[in-house]
């Protein structure tokens, strides 16, 4: 299972793909900003707010993760380029989740 399942990360079109969704993931999380900023984090619904904004960016870390490991696998094997724009996502995403947490997006 473990074998197949790396066989199937290690084509390119399957990291590509991941690195698409996790883009598109991101520009949604963008959307969201507003939920958490100063107007959403003073709503009475702000726990909720927060709670869909951090399911976003869960989803976009994973994506992104994702993204990043399979290209990765596939660049031991043939010597492929550093996927910086997936590792460069994720640490957005690492930084928007401290931001949040701290409360630095409600400012």
């Amino acid at each position: 299972m473990a074998s197949e399942f790396k066989t199937i990360l290690q084509k390119p079109v399957v990291g590509t793909a991941l690195t698409v969704a996790a883009g598109i993931a991101f520009f949604f999380n963008c959307m969201l900003l507003p939920l958490v900023g100063r107007a959403g984090s003073s709503a009475p619904h702000a726990d909720k707010n927060r709670l869909a904004f951090l399911a976003a960016l869960g989803l976009t870390f994973a994506l992104a993760a994702l993204a990043t490991w399979s290209k990765m696998i596939r660049r031991a094997d043939d010597k492929s380029p550093l996927p910086y724009w997936s590792l460069g996502l994720c640490g957005i995403c690492v930084i928007l989740f401290v931001l949040l947490m701290t409360g630095r997006l409600a400012i």
